[in-house]
């Protein structure tokens, strides 16, 4: 405290009251400082600094959920292409040893009607 009371101030700014240099210490020393307050050397602040930064972690909260619920439908829709695309990979496939067995077939039959038997 006795450190806060004596340094300087800067140009632009007021020195600090022994009032304000306690309320400072006893800020960073204790987590809820009403002696101030019950003593009647200060008045009580409002805490908005608390609730706006609540307010500001619900909206940040708020927005990282609709980016996953975003994010998921996204996933989802991938997977559903993916799937499509696989069968459809697996069709082609199929489709396509069925062409190579009638071809073969067809090439048999050619090769034993040409064929001197």
């Amino acid at each position: 405290m006795e450190n806060s009371l004596s340094t300087p101030a800067a140009e632009d700014e007021q020195p600090k009251s022994a009032t304000q240099v306690v309320a400072d210490v006893l800020a960073e020393k204790t987590k809820k400082n009403q002696f101030l307050q019950n003593v009647g050397m200060q008045d009580a602040r409002p805490r908005s600094s608390v609730r706006t930064e609540l307010e500001a972690e619900r909206r940040t909260s708020s927005e990282l959920r609709s980016i996953v619920q975003t994010q998921c439908g996204q996933i989802d829709e991938l997977s559903r292409k993916f799937k499509k695309s696989k069968e459809a990979r697996i069709r082609d496939r199929e489709e396509m040893n069925r062409k190579q067995a009638e071809m073969n077939a067809k090439l048999e039959r050619l090769l034993s009607q040409s064929l001197p038997g």
